[in-house]
Formats: C-alpha cells, structure tokens, sequence
C-alpha cells in the first residue's frame, strides 16, 4: 500500500513540472514569437531629446525588431512611440502622369490622368473635371492610404497612385492653402518653410527649421505666447525669445510653438543662422518651428491668441 502511495506522489510531482515548464514557456517571449514593448525599448539606443517648452526630458531610444510589418520608434519632441508600418500594395500601374497639385474645380488633361487612374484602382471618377465625385474618390483614396484625407492631390497622394513626374523638390505653396482668417500662418514642413496669410491670401513667406515628424498636417490656434523660453537641448542649457505656441506635443504634451534659433549660455547658436531653412538641418528641432530672429519677432507680433497655424506637411 506504502509502495502505491510512492508512485501517485512521484506522478504528481512530475505533472507539477510540466505545469511549471508550460507557464514558463507562455511568458517567454522567444517562445511565443513577439517582443514586448519594455524589451524594444532596453535594446535601443539612446537618443537626445528637446522639448518644445524648453524643459529637457532626456534621452529616447531607438531599436527593436524588423519585418513587413516592422515595429518602428519614432524620437519626436524627446518622445518615443512605438507604431506599426503597415506594408500598403501598389498601385496599378499608370499610363499617365501629372506635374501639379490638383484640387476642386481643376479642370484638363492632369484631371482626366487623376481620374483614370483613381477608377483603375477602384475609385470611380470620370468627366475631366475634379467635381465632388472626384473629391470623395480621392479622401476614400487617401484613407485607404495612411495619407492625410483632405481631397488635394499633391505629391504625396500622386506618388501613391503612380501618376507623380513633378520632381521632389518644394511644392510651391496656393491661397487656398491659407485658412480663411484675417491673421494666420501656413506652415510647410516638407519644404522647411512658412507663411503668413491675410485674408485668405499669402503674404510673407520665410525659412524654418522643424521636425520630421510633427507637428502633425492640421489646423490648430495660438494657445500662448511668452517672451522668454529656455531648454536643456543636447545636454546643454539653452535660451530662446518670441515663444507662440499653438499645440502640444503627442506623445508628453510638451508645447509646440514658433521661436528664435535657441542660443547657449555663451551667446552661440545651437544651429547656424545661415542653416536655418535647410534640408540639411530639417529634424534638428524635435517638434518646435525654429525661426530667424527676425521673422521671430515678425511672427510674434502677427499672431495673437485665437489665431490660426495650418499646417499642410
């Protein structure tokens, strides 16, 4: 009987075992195929970060596995957020190409080549001219796309549907790009530059220095204004003067706004004057719109609470 009773203990432990091997499998990340979240993050690299509202929120970090859909960190504003980039198909081949941006009301040949090949791809537009159907089958479009829904067909959407011959240099911005707003300012991150718009109109146009990734193509109104603002950019305490802010950043909300090319503690630039405007420095700000001293001042003294930024890239 004591001989039995040996026997049904040993089987129970040995079930235990396997029970333990099996949770410890589960949690496993190389047993289950997928990395977390925290482990992408300890095998990155760091990165310095600058926030918008001058206070420093250190380092970020890059890295993590890679693939179709591959996981991807972005260091935006001192920020990181891991996203997933989904792999779109082509699209049908083109017969056809354009050179311009079209929106509503376009009329010609480049129309008639947008809506040939939107109805190749299952977008039915027809006419040879850019009327609402055309509108609502470039959104549905774009949204299949990622790309921003907003019915203009620039680059970007052009690209996308294999039509675009225009080049990749700057698009040159259009009046009706402005908001309709007696004040306002066109920002365009693509081409590292901006506007000022007055009644719907274009005026001033002067160079920036951005981000690469935001902020974000939208509309949005000045929140604040101060004269003064300092960061930590690069480990270093830095200074900056005509401070407007207009949004927050994604990922920490730090404030996003227009100011001067930041100065260090020893009256030095932290980018040269002459760079500002470059495609050599875009990215250099993590979310801010560097400006020229100067037009610093112009911008802070155009804008008030209330008014409205547009940005289109």
């Amino acid at each position: 009987m004591s001989r039995n009773y040996r026997v049904l203990g040993a089987a129970l432990v040995g079930v235990l075992v396997m029970m333990g091997l099996v949770r410890i499998m589960d949690r496993s990340p190389e047993a289950s195929g997928s990395t977390s979240q925290s482990d992408q993050l300890t095998a990155g690299t760091a990165v310095a970060g600058e926030t918008s509202s001058g206070v420093a929120t250190g380092g970020a970090l890059v890295g993590g596995p890679t693939g179709t859909n591959a996981t991807v960190t972005d260091v935006i504003d001192g920020d990181v957020v891991t996203t997933v980039a989904v792999v779109q198909p082509p699209a049908v081949a083109a017969t056809c190409s354009i050179t311009e941006v079209l929106e509503s009301g376009a009329t010609g040949d480049s129309v008639g080549c947008l809506q040939t090949q939107l109805s190749a791809n299952g977008y039915t537009s027809t006419g040879g001219t850019f009327d609402s159907a055309t509108d609502q089958a470039v959104r549905a479009f774009q949204a299949a796309k990622d790309l921003e829904v907003d019915g203009i067909v620039g680059r970007q959407t052009a690209q996308a549907l294999g039509i675009w011959a225009g080049g990749d240099g700057p698009l040159p911005a259009r009046d009706s790009q402005c908001p309709d707003a007696a004040h306002a300012v066109l920002v365009d991150r693509a081409a590292q530059r901006a506007w000022l718009c007055e009644d719907g109109a274009l005026t001033q146009d002067f160079p920036m220095t951005s981000a690469w990734s935001q902020p974000d193509p939208g509309t949005y109104k000045v929140y604040a204004k101060d004269l003064n603002a300092s960061s930590n950019l690069t480990g270093q305490y830095s200074t900056m003067t005509h401070f407007v802010a207009f949004t927050k950043g994604k990922y920490k909300g730090a404030r996003i706004a227009f100011h001067s090319v930041p100065k260090y503690s020893n009256g030095e630039y932290i980018q040269t004057l002459e760079s500002v405007g470059t495609e050599a420095l875009h990215g250099a700000s993590s979310g801010c719109i560097r400006l020229l001293p100067n037009d610093a001042v112009m911008v802070w003294d155009y804008l008030d609470i209330g008014d409205i930024v547009r940005v289109i890239s």
